[in-house]
Formats: C-alpha cells, sequence, structure tokens
C-alpha cells in the first residue's frame, strides 16, 4: 500500500512539471510591444493589418494571421515591410467565411 501512495505522489509532482512548462513558452509568442493592429473585411473572410514601429534600422516584420473556417484551421503570412503596414488574408469559400482568431508578428 505505501509503494503505490508514493507511486501516485510522484506522477502528480511529475504531471505538475509537465503541465506548467508550457506557461513560459506563451510569452515568447506575444508580438512586440510596439506593434498595433486591426482587422479588416474582404471577399469570403478577414484580414489583418499589423503596422509596428521600429526601435532600429534594419527592422523588418510581416504580419502572421490565424485563420479558421468552419473545422479547417491555417495560417497566412503577409509580406516583409521594414516600414509601413503589413497585411495578412484569410479567405474561405461561399459557404464557409473565414475569420481571423489571431495574428502573430515575425520579426527578422
Amino acid at each position: 500500500m505505501r509503494k503505490r501512495m508514493a507511486a501516485i505522489a510522484m506522477a502528480i509532482v511529475a504531471l505538475t512539471f509537465l503541465v506548467g512548462a508550457p506557461a513560459s513558452a506563451a510569452e515568447s509568442s506575444r508580438p512586440p510591444r510596439s506593434c498595433a493592429a486591426a482587422e479588416y473585411s474582404v471577399l469570403f473572410g478577414e484580414g489583418i493589418v499589423v503596422r509596428c514601429f521600429p526601435p532600429y534600422p534594419g527592422y523588418t516584420y510581416r504580419a502572421v494571421a490565424h485563420c479558421a473556417a468552419g473545422n479547417a484551421f491555417w495560417m497566412t503570412v503577409g509580406y516583409w515591410v521594414s516600414f509601413g503596414p503589413s497585411s495578412a488574408e484569410c479567405v474561405g469559400g461561399l459557404l464557409t467565411p473565414a475569420s481571423v482568431v489571431g495574428y502573430d508578428v515575425d520579426v527578422l
């Protein structure tokens, strides 16, 4: 009985380490603080435009839109820009228009 209780206790401790690990990874996927985004409508979908304010020369970025339509999920990327907005569009079909469910900013 003691061995079984010790095994259960060790499993609970191991599980807390596994569950707690992804929280720090989620913080690194946030876009930079100096970026602003806005959504807009397109035919059969939505788009997102991202404008970042470069802190130093040579700063290049692009918008990455997370798209969903029905049960389908995908990502669409915009053009690399160093000055000005970058946009990415999610386009679906006639019966299942796509929507933007999130976005990221890739920095080069």
